[in-house]
């Protein structure tokens, strides 16, 4: 037989409240709760129901109010631990604000749920990438989910752990290896097929084709060999400025400059969307 018990700290002896989760009584005050949480404000708001007009659920410790998941002791601690102690310097341990934050977002207590997220992008939480986009996923933070994406989409596939995998699941982690092998289709589609020079300079006395051709020769070595670096890749922009100070045989500093010129406005005008990687 389950014995119920009073919580040690949480059951205040002049609480108008008596709420239990799992084997634990809770006795707290009715006002507090119906201030912060719309849903206890609703739920205490309630008349009797008409099959028992006398009964008052909450009201002792032989009827108290009965909280099923997402609520355990553990979580509603967490919880009230921010009711009593929300300005303290200290913070309590990841487990205890993610609690905050669930039980926060089910009882639709809003100061609640942005103080957790507040805390929870301290750097001193140092957050992984999956450990962000899980909880934002989960729990509606529309500000992390971008940034912690592109963060495991440039995460190499060797890195992510079984840790990583376990919090975000079978179809995030598709949709992240999804996304690796399209961009690496694409970064070995730039690298093995040189940008042509459609901007000639005038001023050139070499044939057009003369200049194509050896800047075509050239960009393996001035261009691809440095964005595909197996241990420090640059960024489009960042080996395209390598090409650029490159001395190409066969290119006049004017037709290079100009070309370089002509591709890096299309990448920052958006019309090369593939070349961005961060």
């Amino acid at each position: 037989m389950t014995v119920i018990t009073r919580h040690s700290e949480f059951y205040l002896e002049d609480g108008s409240i008596t709420l239990q989760i799992e084997d634990v009584l809770y006795k707290l005050h009715i006002s507090l709760l119906r201030k912060f949480s719309v849903v206890f404000k609703d739920m205490f708001s309630m008349p009797p129901s008409s099959s028992q007009p006398n009964h008052h659920e909450g009201m002792s410790d032989e009827s108290p109010v009965k909280l099923g998941l997402p609520f355990t002791v553990k979580k509603m601690d967490y919880l009230l631990w921010w009711f009593m102690c929300r300005y303290s310097s200290n913070l309590p341990p990841l487990e205890g604000l993610v609690s905050i934050l669930e039980l926060g977002m089910f009882l639709q207590i809003d100061v609640a749920r942005s103080f957790a997220i507040q805390a929870l992008s301290t750097d001193s939480l140092n957050l992984s990438p999956a450990w962000q986009l899980s909880l934002a996923l989960r729990f509606r933070i529309s500000d992390w989910i971008e940034l912690a994406f592109k963060a495991l989409v440039v995460t190499p596939a060797h890195r992510l752990s079984l840790e990583d995998a376990s919090f975000l699941g079978l179809t995030i982690m598709h949709i992240i290896h999804s996304t690796q092998s399209e961009i690496r289709h694409l970064r070995l589609v730039l690298a093995y097929n040189p940008l042509k020079m459609d901007k000639h300079n005038v001023l050139c006395k070499r044939p057009a084709l003369g200049c194509q051709a050896s800047w075509e020769a050239a960009w393996w070595d001035g261009f691809a060999r440095h964005y595909l670096h197996p241990d420090h890749p640059c960024t489009p922009l960042e080996a395209l400025a390598k090409f650029e100070s490159a001395n190409i045989a066969g290119v006049t500093t004017a037709c290079r400059l100009q070309a370089v010129e002509f591709i890096r406005d299309q990448f920052l005008t958006g019309n090369m969307v593939y070349w961005r990687r961060d």
